[in-house]
């Protein structure tokens, strides 16, 4: 037979060792203020409270205060990539100074009934990552039945990062244009919106149009790909890639082929993480600046929580990193 874990620490617990009633210890702890305590009877609460290591039991707390405290982030994603990362990790912080808790999980489970890890939870709001053309995934998050805000960003601000890869090549002398593309599955959406900004600024340029090749996580089967993608070309080329973890791939790959960048082949990916200064030769890239988004991003989702209408939030503002690849 099992052995039961320890007790679950109560506010009736809190309120023994203090010396107050369990309605004294929700007022310090909710820190009403309609309430007035004695400073001397908040420390010795709040005394309490850390010695027993008492935190607040959640569906308890939700009906207590009549509303959740989570705000639940939905990111059908095989993986996390590194910027979108510090995005979350900065939208946690601030929403931890109004009083709320980020929660997300990473995968791509069955959003058709119990089997997604949120089923069960009672959030706030809901921040969702998902494709709005995915019609099974817009009923799963109806049936939260609370406020959804789509961070994904339009299909026209999808297509700039594609435009400004070509801008940045096409002034710099390159006149054949490689689309290097992601093979996995679930970012295929976001790949096909800066795929077409591609496509527009080239026509723009008056470039042919940009050669799809899809770059695969694995560095031979990635030379490979590069190498069947340049067979097709002569002149200048530029690789325009999904993103920087692409272009490690392509770097890598023209490494292999004894291909110089970037007196042959320019290479500019997309988000500038930590590691693109590290590439060999270092990696232009393109940087998110959500700053502003950001504040905007906060003030919505307190907005829909209290019943308002969210506003426009501004577009990230995108900049061109400029290293040695490009």
């Amino acid at each position: 037979m099992a052995e039961k874990g320890p007790r679950r620490v109560t506010s009736a617990d809190v309120a023994r060792a203090s010396g107050v009633s369990r309605a004294t210890v929700s007022y310090v702890l909710n820190n009403d203020p309609r309430q007035s305590i004695p400073p001397e009877t908040r420390e010795r609460v709040l005394k309490a409270v850390e010695e027993l290591g008492y935190s607040p039991f959640s569906p308890a707390r939700t009906l207590s205060k009549g509303q959740s405290d989570l705000i639940l982030a939905v990111l059908p994603f095989e993986q996390v990539d590194p910027d979108l990362a510090r995005t979350l990790k900065d939208l946690g912080t601030r929403l931890a100074s109004h009083g709320f808790t980020l929660i997300w999980h990473v995968g791509e489970q069955s959003m058709t009934g119990r089997a997604h890890p949120a089923f069960h939870l009672t959030p706030a709001a809901i921040l969702s990552y998902v494709d709005e053309n995915d019609a099974t995934a817009a009923a799963f998050l109806r049936q939260f039945n609370v406020p959804v805000i789509a961070k994904m960003s339009s299909e026209i601000n999808r297509q700039r990062v594609g435009r400004t890869q070509v801008v940045h090549l096409a002034q710099r002398g390159v006149r054949r244009i490689v689309f290097a593309a992601p093979e996995r599955q679930d970012v295929q959406w976001l790949a096909q919106g800066r795929l077409e900004g591609v496509r527009l600024e080239c026509e723009k340029y008056g470039l042919e149009p940009p050669i799809v090749q899809t770059i695969p996580p694995d560095r031979a089967a990635a030379r490979t790909s590069v190498q069947d993608a340049l067979n097709r070309i002569d002149g200048s080329v530029g690789i325009c890639c999904y993103n920087d973890e692409v272009a490690f791939a392509v770097l890598a790959a023209l490494t292999d082929l004894n291909i110089k960048v970037p007196e042959t082949v320019a290479v500019i990916g997309c988000d500038d993480i930590p590691l693109a200064q590290f590439s060999q030769p270092p990696l232009t890239t393109i940087r998110f600046d959500n700053s502003r988004s950001m504040m905007g991003l906060v003030d919505n989702i307190l907005a829909v929580i209290s019943g308002q209408t969210p506003t426009p939030m501004p577009a990230d503002q995108l900049s061109i990193i400029a290293r040695a690849s490009a």
